[in-house]
């Protein structure tokens, strides 16, 4: 009687299918899967990140503290401020509440404010995955920068008012409001840059 070589049925159980196998093809998919899930995870959590940050800001700015006391005082200053601005140039520029009077009059509303392309902007700093000691800088350049140019763009919609009006409601609508999102998005991207490269440990010196 001619007995079997235990090595050769090891081997022929592994090649039929035999779950034990390393080559078995649930095996295979399982581990191809949790590649698949692990390699795309961090791509998930900021998308539910950005989007539970973002959610939480639109729920904020229908509470009454920010309707009636935050976004009215915000109006304000920046009518002042940016008539601050303009009386470096203009006289008789004054600011009323959040209205802005002179050679023509300027009311600042919300949405010419730069808060929602702030809102994206602190979202996207937020939800990546980076240090807090690198989040709090980015978080203060990016929304001081946000702000500052919010000056700009009234000041130049005051200009446009009254040299271009029928310009007005093109530039106010179409162009800035394009332009902030467009900042908003870049000074997120540039802050991302800066975060992963300190982040990264620093080349090892030649010998």
């Amino acid at each position: 009687m001619t007995k079997a070589n235990p090595s050769r049925r090891a081997s022929s159980a592994t090649q039929d299918g035999d779950p034990r196998g390393g080559n078995a093809p649930g095996r295979r998919e399982r581990g191809s899967s949790a590649s698949w899930w692990g390699t795309r995870w961090p791509i998930f959590r900021f998308v539910l990140l950005y989007a539970f940050f973002l959610g939480l800001f639109y729920l904020m700015t229908i509470t009454p503290f920010m309707r009636e006391t935050v976004f009215p005082t915000y109006l304000r200053w920046n009518a002042s401020a940016s008539a601050g601005l303009l009386s470096v140039v203009e006289q008789n520029v004054s600011a009323s509440g959040k209205t802005i009077r002179g050679r023509t009059s300027l009311t600042i509303e919300r949405g010419c404010d730069a808060i929602e392309p702030s809102a994206l902007f602190i979202a996207g700093v937020l939800a990546f995955p980076a240090a807090l000691f690198r989040k709090v800088p980015g978080l203060l350049v990016g929304t001081i920068c946000l702000m500052l140019l919010n000056l700009v763009r009234i000041v130049s919609l005051f200009y446009i008012r009254l040299y271009a009006p029928s310009w007005f409601d093109f530039m106010h609508v179409q162009v800035w409001q394009a332009v902030f999102i467009f900042l908003a998005i870049l000074f997120w991207i540039l802050w991302a840059v800066w975060a992963i490269r300190e982040r990264q440990p620093a080349a090892a010196a030649p010998a």
